[in-house]
């Protein structure tokens, strides 16, 4: 009898996580076609298609070769590398054919649907999704993109709500780059949202709404939500109030900024802001009832069970608290958890991860460069690499020192997952994270149980003994939160702040924590030597950019909307200002950035009008004298008859001055017109300035002019 020889299989390639080389792929994929620009889909889709043929191939057609395996393996990469980009160009709003701004005319009105609400001092912000251009002399065309709408916070605004469809008509304008150094990037912030274009509408009677969602799932989520609010109300008043509520439900309309600044510098601030955090406490309470408690995970009916009323809860929840990205995350993550749960058997978690990161990244790339998105894997990704191996170091007598033990574990790996993020993107890293970050888990595990269970009884109930004591145990756990991060806040160097970290570093600090997991998994000593090469180098390489004191002086004329508002900065720390000062609030958008940045206040701020000498300035009848530079202020309010002789290198309009009142000036001055100017009068002096020769600086489109000597 002759034994049939069965044709081997080639050998997998990629082991136990298939999905993460393929993630890889594909994310690189939509950040080299992002770096690109936007260069057409149809290329990056016909080299898709010619490298799937060879994996159909090598499907249908497999063999014992090594080579083939490994060929198979690069035609997948590239294979997903190719559908990154195409995915990435094609969905580029502002490229397609029916993109409203494209489509816009002079005569259309403008028909979005509400996404998102967002009070603010002086507007209410609406995140919004163009629906259709309306117009009498042309049928109503449907379009697709989305737009911020800054509406008057009035009564009649009041009644918005989320999924409602309303119509105006507006002056549509692009969103602007910074104009103040060191100022955070909104627009690059919100073209990462696939956001491009905001409306500003002064009255009420310019928009109307064209059709109320008050039946529509979004809407009766947002009606639960202030509902729930409501219980809240009742038992519990100021920072508690606004604090339990952006914890439990994130509605953070309520958050003072000494409270939003101390959570953001001991490191808590992330629980403040519903994410994955939020959704998982959800997760595993619901998974202790049905599976610990009830256990009904011993059959396959009751896995199927637990898994369907997991995902139907945390989606539940997702839309009920606002239905943020960072929770449509969570909520696919943890979905992928519980579908995955319903075998019984236990999947790589990077190969879960991988599964939700690149369903994410399909049907919105742009979320691939979003802070939150990178956030939520990094720190899941450090839990996974170091929580276990951390809790493994001490073995603790006791259920509830291990539970500690365990937490601490968590939050270490966490922050050592997102370490490098944190450092590039906001500069700081709190001393403290351990016991506050631990603190803070600890604490949101036991305001989220009491916020959802005071929100039952009330709701069931409604005011009485149960819920004024679940009302007062809310209240008393987050007073001892908000009372354990502002005790950390006051102590000495609870916060280190690294102004600038370049790409390079952050990435170099990103190997070398990668490093530190291999050793902390398998003992390998070189790997932990050259992590602590990597770090000593990482170290001095990021201390050299930081900015040192200033041996020169510069002056920095900012863009304030109606105002202007310059610093002189004489090395060091010596400066002052002229101008106006903006107020706290302004100051995130004006001068503050770039103070914070170079660690200097200005010891006082004088008018322009002022007459004064400090070092080699000079500040006299309106002309400023700074190093080798002569300024010629133009205000209204200052008289400029007997203008003395001598060149000028600067002209400074301020308050409208009119350019017919231009003084006779010798030279070529740089002519600057400041935020003070109305948009009519900066057409003027740019008028004038083509007459003369004279270059122009409009800090309203051109930004803070810098000189340095």
């Amino acid at each position: 009898m002759t034994k049939t020889k069965t044709k081997p299989s080639p050998p997998p390639a990629w082991g136990r996580v298939p999905l993460v080389p393929a993630v890889v792929g594909f994310g690189l994929g939509v950040f080299v076609a992002d770096a690109m620009g936007y260069t057409g889909s149809a290329a990056w889709w016909y080299v898709a298609m010619a490298c799937f043929l060879p994996v159909i191939l090598s499907v249908l057609f497999p063999g014992p070769e090594r080579w083939k395996a490994v060929g198979a393996s690069a035609f997948i990469l590239l294979l997903f590398f190719t559908l990154g980009g195409w995915r990435n160009n094609a969905t580029y709003l502002p490229e397609q054919a029916d993109f409203f701004a494209s489509q816009l005319e002079a005569e259309d009105l403008l028909a979005v649907t509400i996404n998102s609400l967002r009070p603010g001092r002086k507007s209410i912000r609406a995140e919004t999704t163009v629906k259709a251009l309306l117009n009498d002399s042309t049928s109503n065309r449907s379009v697709t993109g989305q737009l911020l709408l800054y509406l008057p916070p009035d009564e009649k605004t009041s009644t918005l709500s989320v999924g409602d469809e309303i119509v105006f008509k507006g002056e549509i304008r692009e969103l602007k780059k910074p104009l103040n150094p060191h100022v955070f990037d909104l627009r690059a912030y919100w073209h990462r949202q696939a956001i491009y274009h905001q409306v500003f509408l002064r009255e009420g009677a310019d928009w109307r709404v064209s059709q109320s969602a008050r039946g529509g799932l979004r809407a009766r989520a947002e009606r639960w939500r202030n509902a729930w609010f409501q219980t809240f109300q009742a038992y519990l008043s100021g920072d508690e109030l606004a604090v339990a509520a952006a914890l439990v439900m994130g509605k953070r309309d309520g958050i003072s900024q000494e409270v939003k600044s101390a959570y953001t510098e001991t490191g808590a601030i992330h629980v403040l802001a519903v994410s994955g955090l939020h959704v998982g406490i959800i997760f595993l309470i619901l998974r202790f009832l049905l599976v610990t408690v009830l256990r009904l995970d011993r059959t396959t009916a009751g896995r199927w069970l637990v898994a369907g009323l997991s995902v139907v809860a945390v989606w539940l929840f997702a839309l009920v608290s606002g239905f943020s990205p960072s929770v449509q995350r969570s909520a696919i993550m943890f979905t992928i958890l519980a579908i995955g749960g319903i075998s019984h058997r236990k999947g790589d978690i990077f190969n879960t991860l991988a599964a939700a990161a690149l369903l994410m990244l399909w049907l919105d790339p742009g979320q691939l460069f979003r802070v939150g998105f990178q956030l939520s894997f990094t720190a899941i990704i450090g839990i996974v690499l170091f929580a276990s191996p951390i809790d493994r170091l001490i073995r603790w007598p006791t259920k509830l020192l291990r539970a500690a033990w365990s937490t601490i574990a968590a939050s270490t790996g966490a922050q050592l997952g997102t370490l490098p993020l944190s450092l590039y993107n906001f500069g700081q890293f709190p001393t403290y994270f351990l016991v506050s970050g631990t603190a803070v888990i600890v604490s949101a595990f036991g305001a989220m149980f009491l916020g959802l269970f005071h929100g039952l009884v009330v709701a069931l109930g409604g005011e009485s003994a149960v819920a004024s004591l679940t009302g007062a145990l809310l209240g008393a756990v987050i007073g001892l939160q908000n009372a354990f991060i502002f005790f950390f806040q006051q102590l000495p160097g609870s916060l280190i702040k690294v102004p600038e970290l370049s790409w390079y570093w952050a990435l170099s600090l990103a190997i070398g924590i990668g490093l530190l997991a291999i050793w902390v998994r398998w003992r390998n000593w070189w790997t932990l030597l050259a992590g602590i090469v990597v770090f000593v180098g990482t170290f001095f390489g990021a201390r050299a950019q930081v900015p040192g004191e200033v041996k020169g002086a510069t002056l920095t004329l900012y863009h304030v909307s109606r105002g202007g508002l310059m610093d002189i900065r004489l090395g060091g720390e010596t400066a002052f200002a002229l101008g106006s000062e903006p107020a706290p609030d302004d100051l995130a958008w004006t001068a503050g950035p770039n103070r914070e940045h170079y660690g200097y206040e200005p010891a006082f701020t004088l008018p322009f009008t002022a007459d004064t000498i400090v070092g080699d300035l000079a500040l006299s009848n309106g002309i400023l004298t700074a190093g080798d530079t002569r300024w010629l202020i133009l205000d209204k309010n200052l008289p400029t008859e007997g203008v003395p002789s001598g060149d000028f290198t600067h002209l400074l309009v301020r308050n409208g001055y009119r350019p017919d009142r231009l003084p006779e000036v010798s030279g070529t001055p740089l002519l600057v017109v400041d935020g003070s100017n109305p948009t009519y009068r900066l057409a003027e002096w740019r008028g004038l300035g083509e007459r003369l020769n004279w270059e122009i600086h409009a800090t309203g489109e051109d930004g803070a002019l810098i000189l340095e000597w």
